[in-house]
């Protein structure tokens, strides 16, 4: 019996070595221990996962809060996230022993044609109710590691959508503070070319009245009111991207857009700009980010794979048994209705290895990609975290120097101010300076809008925005 076992076992071995073992994992080089910028606004704090409430507006944190319990896309992410457990404690269970139970009861009737001769029967066999009741179970040994391998490689999948529920709930997150943002930075710049058209009126009145008593020309006038209407032009666009920003909060927060409009009329949106950035070691703070932790957990399920497609070149062993009873309703206790099978079996497909090796080259590939997205994506959360980081310092630099132009404009319009007390200039003079002080007011608020959208997006391309509490679905 040992002998012809033998030289099957040898040519299996021989054929799964010939499958070799899949490719190596790739070990990237690790990203630098500092960022391409030095500053000292940028901490060596601990990242804040909830890094919007540095803008210090209640209404904001509430808005991220509604946004987080009742947004759709994160409710679908969070749907992903159960399957993708339940399939995992699936696939645990494949390594375990299967079975069941079954029963049913039959009217049978066997056609004369099939049935064999049987002396001195020369009629067919009579109809029969027949019971049947038994239970079957079977376990398929695992060698070879192929059960624990697609195992692991369904945990990887959990893994994988856990992060993209953080991802989901990340990009929520930075979508509701860019919307109330952009309802900031509309509304202040809204208020000022209101401020600015004011002023230019008074100037259009006055060059009128000098132009009327010679003092002026049509050119001049023609100027300011040039000025005036390119202004009042904005007015319009100012106001479609206001109730574009409640429209966006609307489907963020689950709530009706049209609705909302009119509802987020009175809602605040006044923003103090931070002046610092948690942004230690890019070593520690890319782990954190989504993207990377999803690309890692795709790449290990492959490899997974991979290993595990390698086990059709084995023979496999199973143990199985069945047992129960059929009979007629009448001789169903009797002990010629007992039935039972027991025993092992061997499957090995040798003829279909072309197939196993085509599949087990296809694993691989697919290995190799995810290898290879991983250290894209690696390289890509580095490119872009460092980017970030640096657009904000600039942003930064510049929102200074317009705060700068704007306190020069404002001595300038307090010295106007006390020569026209004095008489010594005329009221025209005072009105272009109150005109350049808003001009300045414009651009500073320009300027530090962008500064506070480039500090929401390096918070967001360093991994922030995320919850850590897995067992907590949103109520939406």
């Amino acid at each position: 019996m040992t002998k012809p076992l033998f030289p099957a076992i040898a040519l299996a071995l021989l054929l799964a070595g010939c499958a070799g073992a899949p490719p190596p994992k790739p070990v990237p080089s690790a990203p630098a221990a500092e960022w391409s910028a030095a500053d000292p606004a940028l901490t060596g704090a601990a990242m804040r996962f909830d890094w919007w409430t540095a803008f210090g507006s209640a209404e904001l944190d509430r808005l991220v809060g509604d946004a987080l319990a009742a947004n759709h896309e994160i409710a679908a992410a969070y749907a992903n996230l159960k399957a993708a457990g339940a399939l995992a404690r699936e696939a645990r269970q494949l390594s375990l022993p299967q079975g069941g139970l079954s029963g049913g009861i039959q009217r049978l009737r066997e056609p004369s044609a099939t049935q064999p001769p049987i002396f001195r029967t020369p009629g067919a066999f009579p109809d029969m109710t027949i019971a049947t009741i038994g239970s079957e179970l079977s376990w398929e040994t695992d060698f070879v590691g192929a059960r624990g391998k697609t195992a692991r490689a369904a945990l990887a999948d959990a893994r994988s959508a856990l992060w993209q529920r953080r991802q989901v709930e990340a990009a929520v997150a930075a979508q509701v503070v860019r919307a109330w943002l952009d309802l900031s930075r509309t509304r202040q710049l809204a208020s000022l070319t209101d401020g600015r058209i004011a002023v230019l009126d008074e100037m259009i009145a006055m060059t009128a009245r000098r132009v009327a008593s010679g003092g002026g020309t049509e050119a001049d006038l023609a100027a300011l009111r040039q000025t005036r209407e390119q202004l009042a032009g904005e007015q319009p666009a100012l106001a479609a991207l206001q109730r574009s920003a409640l429209r966006r909060l609307a489907v963020l927060t689950a709530r009706d857009p049209v609705a909302f409009v009119a509802e987020g009329a009175k809602l605040a949106a006044e923003a103090r700009t931070p002046d610092a950035l948690a942004a230690d070691d890019p070593r520690t703070l890319l782990r954190m980010r989504p993207d990377v932790q999803i690309a890692e957990a795709r790449l290990a399920a492959a490899f997974e794979r991979a290993g595990a497609s390698r086990a059709a070149l084995y023979p496999s062993l199973s143990l199985g048994a069945t047992g129960g009873l059929a009979a007629t309703p009448a001789d169903f206790g009797s002990p010629g209705a007992f039935r039972f099978a027991i025993g092992p079996a061997l499957n090995w497909g040798i003829f279909n290895l072309g197939r196993v090796k085509a599949g087990i080259a296809a694993a691989d590939a697919t290995s190799e990609a995810a290898a290879a997205q991983w250290q894209q994506t690696l390289l890509a959360a580095v490119e872009e975290a460092d980017g970030a980081i640096d657009n904000w310092l600039a942003a930064r630099k510049a929102a200074a120097t317009a705060r700068r132009a704007e306190a020069a404009a404002q001595v300038l319009l307090e010295a106007a101010r006390s020569r026209q007390r004095a008489g010594t200039i005329p009221a025209y003079a005072l009105a272009q300076a109150e005109a350049d002080h808003l001009a300045a007011r414009t651009a500073q608020a320009s300027a530090e809008a962008a500064e506070r959208d480039a500090w929401a997006f390096a918070n967001l391309a360093l991994g922030a925005g995320w919850r850590d509490e897995d067992n907590q679905a949103p109520s939406g």
